[in-house]
């Protein structure tokens, strides 16, 4: 089929999974929302309320706002600083690091997320890191997503972006910096989050197809990522033109034991 038409920006069998988890959302926290007349947007950097907001708990409160969540109780706790990554290599050579950047957890009854504050440098990856943790709130009450617990963190990925949030996590998922430190300098590489930059790309998509969004979040996302997003636009409009039909009809039992 590739050869004779466009292919997803991800191999077959991951992006089957998306299209599974996306449907496992959609019938079981989406059902919901359609019930109380939420219905996700697509939020943008741009958007005025992220901008006013000049503090974490107010950006947390706004994310939470978006996300339908600003009636659901969870505590925002501030966490140690981490240590920025030092290149152990060659002069001018290149080192990668994964941070945790953010937490979830249950004390008693109460969710608590909890952030690094160095993320306050850059407020986007901070969104980013509340739309997951806060996501994470809402997988706890669904229960296992397709394939099991083992694709728990990709599934709430996967959540953040139906919420509205896939261009922060795209844009978030790998940040590249120049460093210069104790006669050293070079490149650093910083990866986020649990899917691939193409996977919450073509996530992306899938809600923007989904949704039936007529703002597009290509413009918003970083140069090179605007291709992927062209690709799975084109590969979702020829392949799989009624997605929303499309979802409601998987099969989830299939992914019950993977």
């Amino acid at each position: 089929m590739g050869l004779f038409g466009p292919s997803p920006p991800i191999d077959r069998e991951e992006f089957e999974w998306l299209l599974a988890c996306f449907a496992w959302i959609d019938r079981t926290l989406g059902a919901k929302d359609r019930a109380d007349g939420f219905v996700p947007e697509l939020v943008l950097p741009t958007d005025p309320d992220l901008l006013k907001a000049s503090t974490a708990p107010q950006l947390f409160e706004v994310v939470k706002r978006k996300a339908g969540l600003e009636h659901w109780e969870c505590r925002l706790e501030k966490g140690e600083a981490r240590r920025e990554p030092v290149d152990i290599g060659l002069v001018g050579g290149f080192t990668q690091s994964s941070n945790v950047l953010g937490t979830f957890s249950l004390e008693g009854n109460t969710p608590v997320v909890c952030y690094d504050p160095a993320l306050l440098r850059n407020p986007d990856a901070l969104i980013a890191t509340f739309a997951h943790e806060l996501a994470h709130l809402l997988i706890h009450t669904l229960g296992m997503p397709p394939g099991g617990e083992t694709l728990e963190e990709h599934a709430t990925d996967c959540m953040a972006v139906y919420l509205g949030f896939g261009v922060f996590l795209a844009n978030d998922a790998r940040n590249f910096s120049q460093f210069s430190e104790a006669g050293m300098h070079g490149w650093s590489s910083e990866a986020s989050g649990y899917l691939s930059e193409n996977a919450l790309v073509t996530a992306l998509v899938l809600f923007e197809r989904h949704f039936d969004k007529e703002e597009c979040g290509a413009d918003a996302l970083k140069d090179y990522l605007r291709p992927v997003h062209r690709k799975a636009d084109r590969y979702l409009k020829k392949r799989h033109p009624h997605i929303r039909d499309e979802l409601a009809g998987i099969d989830l039992s299939v992914w019950a034991s993977s």
